[in-house]
């Protein structure tokens, strides 16, 4: 024991650390085993953590609706190969098909409109000729007897078969003359001086059936009671549009129009013939065969006024051209191309279109009224937004040669939404009009950078 305790003490070093190793391991061991199970359990929470994360992930998808009353697909689900590469296929689809609906809304905006004196605008052919070409525009709008024009309105109403009552003096003269000849006829018949109570009300029967023959027989002749009278030149206040505009002589000034004014001329006429056209499409049916008075839809045009392009034109006494803003083109009003006062649809004139409102007065037949807001839809970007009903005095009405069928009428007082999309009409415009609507003209960036 001795020798072994003496061993111990001469190997101290090699003694304690065997002690420690020996009492270490389990130790350790206990420890160890501790740690790790810890270590396990917050790995395996980390785990579990990120496999639930990818288990409950979900991921919307969505295609893109292209009409404003179409609703656009949406879904949230796990994510899946073959429904991302599916979507994504349909995203494509539907994003070309955008591009192509643009296109036919474009095309059916412009339909085939153009400008009626191409070599004036956008810009004169040659500066020899402008003022020239501004009283040949004038003269094809307005008419003018000296140069043997007419009007192109006139050529429009009868494009869709319009025409007037008849003609109240020939209509007079032909009943004063029936008047006479039956007078002389009964009183010759009877040998009296004077016709007899029963004689008068059987002569007033015939000139009354004499009357209402004529209307009936100008009624098969046309499709609508319309003309020159027609149109309305204060409905839309100092804001109307001059339809026709006055002629050269009624000017009474020699400064030649502007482009601007010559640019609104035009302008107006595609508005009207837009209406017109709309009118016709109601009058006629599907065979193409347009309904006479007494069987159309819309029998009369009692009133039509259409507000002028939003812009002002002024010509100053030095024959320059000088546009001003007008309301519609204010800063602020333009970029949203909406505004929650300017009416139903609250749209306004912006950098993307122009907004430009008619107002007209319709005898129409009652149970087919909707029909014709239809025909505006289906001819071009128009919008019915006030509507105002009332009853006709068919006899009245009658009395100054307006005969309507036997169907019930009513008359319709209505405002209509123009919309012109100014991708296509921007590239029509003179310069000074595109200044006025804010449109930047080619090369005028340049110059106010340079200065």
């Amino acid at each position: 024991m001795k020798g072994l305790l003496g061993w111990i003490k001469s190997h101290l070093l090699i003694v304690v650390s065997t002690v420690v190793i020996l009492v270490s391991l389990p130790v350790g061991w206990v420890f160890s085993s501790g740690w790790n199970k810890t270590i396990r359990e917050e790995q395996e929470k980390r785990a579990n953590a990120a496999y639930n994360k990818v288990k409950n992930a979900k991921v919307t998808y969505v295609i893109p609706s292209l009409l404003p009353d179409e609703p656009a697909w949406s879904e949230s689900r796990p994510p899946n190969r073959v429904m991302t590469g599916y979507v994504k296929e349909q995203r494509e689809k539907r994003l070309g098909s955008g591009g192509g609906i643009v296109g036919e809304v474009l095309a059916f905006n412009r339909r085939e409109h153009a400008l009626l004196e191409p070599e004036l605008l956008p810009t004169p052919v040659s500066p020899e000729r402008e003022t020239s070409l501004k009283y040949r525009l004038l003269a094809r709008m307005a008419g003018d007897p000296q140069l043997g024009e007419r009007s192109v309105y006139l050529g429009m109403f009868e494009s869709i078969g319009a025409g007037g009552p008849p003609d109240p003096v020939k209509l007079a003269t032909s009943i004063q003359d029936l008047r006479e000849r039956e007078t002389r006829r009964m009183l010759d018949a009877g040998g009296a001086s004077q016709l007899t109570p029963e004689q008068t009300e059987e002569l007033n029967k015939l000139l009354s059936d004499r009357r209402i023959a004529e209307t009936q027989r100008r009624a098969k002749e046309i499709s609508v009671y319309a003309g020159m009278e027609s149109f309305d030149r204060a409905a839309f206040a100092d804001k109307t549009a001059q339809i026709p505009p006055v002629t050269r002589a009624e000017r009474g000034t020699p400064t030649p129009p502007s482009l601007g004014e010559a640019f609104g001329w035009n302008f107006d006429y595609w508005v009207v013939r837009d209406i017109f056209d709309a009118i016709d499409l109601a009058n006629t049916d599907a065979g193409g065969v347009r309904a006479n008075v007494e069987n159309a839809l819309v029998k009369r045009i009692e009133r039509l006024s259409v507000e002028r392009l939003p812009v002002e034109v002024k010509t100053d006494p030095n024959a320059r051209a000088v546009v001003e803003e007008d309301e519609f083109a204010e800063e602020g009003a333009g970029p949203v191309g909406t505004d929650p006062t300017a009416g139903v649809t609250a749209r306004v004139s912006n950098p993307e279109f122009d907004v430009v409102r008619v107002r007209m007065t319709l005898v129409m037949d009652a149970a087919s009224m909707p029909a014709f807001f239809d025909a505006l839809a289906e001819t071009n970007l128009m919008t019915v937004t006030d509507l105002d009903v009332s009853e006709v005095d068919t006899w009245e009405d009658l009395r100054q040669g307006y005969f309507y069928g036997n169907r019930k009428v009513l008359r319709a007082a209505m405002e209509v939404e123009t919309v012109w999309l100014r991708q296509w009409t921007t590239a029509l415009m003179p310069d000074d009009v595109k200044k006025a609507l804010k449109i930047p003209v080619a090369g005028e960036e340049d110059l106010e950078g340079d200065g």
